[in-house]
């Protein structure tokens, strides 16, 4: 039995861009008073080269390549530093056996979780069309999936289980990550079999999803997937 699995794993802040006008001051005459010279030279120093003058910058020390806003302090929205952690896993048919082929993946996911002890886990299992139709008992498969990933979190890498919610989604929410070209249809459907866990600081619950990149995210998930544990 073959599983494969994707990991992306990125830290990020959010910003919006926002300019300001600014009125470079004119050169002064020669015949100014030095002191004048001096102070209107001082006035013309950006330091932290955020494009805010030292006279008017009121966050003087902005780290490099950050946007900033009319005072130049730092901009950030959508609750500012995120961890937005992915990995997919895809299973053989009918099967919710999770081989010990990808440990480096997942102590990477223990490294970035005890990092982050406020980040919250959601693992949703899904599983194929033609998996569903061969019986009827198939469809506990994709919370076996689940399951799966889940427990081997709580036993091998010690994750608390109150930060992980497993979540069923059956067929209801087909891959989206599918090469068209395949014709065979045995293709699409390994794509299918998988389980999608996700880490997140900002998603605490799916029902309460503030932030247009967290719908993005995860809206499909919220109206497709039912949590069951």
């Amino acid at each position: 039995m073959k599983l494969n699995f994707y990991l992306a794993s990125t830290v990020f802040c959010s910003s919006l861009t926002l300019s300001a006008c600014q009125i470079t001051p004119t050169a002064p005459s020669k015949d100014a008073a030095q002191h004048e010279i001096i102070r209107t030279m001082q006035a013309e120093i950006d330091s932290d080269s955020d494009g805010m003058l030292d006279a008017v910058d009121e966050c003087p020390e902005t780290p490099p390549n950050v946007v900033v806003d009319v005072k130049g302090c730092e901009i950030i929205i959508e609750g500012g530093e995120a961890l937005e952690m992915e990995l997919q896993g895809f299973f053989a048919p009918l099967s919710s056996r999770l081989i010990n082929t990808y440990d480096k993946e997942f102590a990477k996911i223990e490294e970035k979780l005890n990092e982050y002890l406020d980040a919250n886990v959601f693992i949703f299992g899904h599983l194929s069309s033609n998996e569903l139709a061969l019986s009827k008992s198939n469809d506990n498969l994709s919370r076996q999936r689940a399951l799966t990933i889940k427990n081997r979190l709580i036993t091998e890498h010690h994750i608390a289980s109150d930060r992980i919610t497993t979540y069923d989604c059956l067929d209801r929410y087909p891959s989206t990550n599918i090469d068209l070209s395949y014709d065979d249809p045995k293709q699409i459907e390994s794509k299918d079999r998988r389980v999608v866990f996700k880490a997140s600081r900002q998603v605490k619950v799916l029902s309460n999803l503030k932030y247009a990149g967290d719908r993005d995210s995860y809206g499909k998930y919220a109206k497709h997937c039912e949590p069951f544990e």
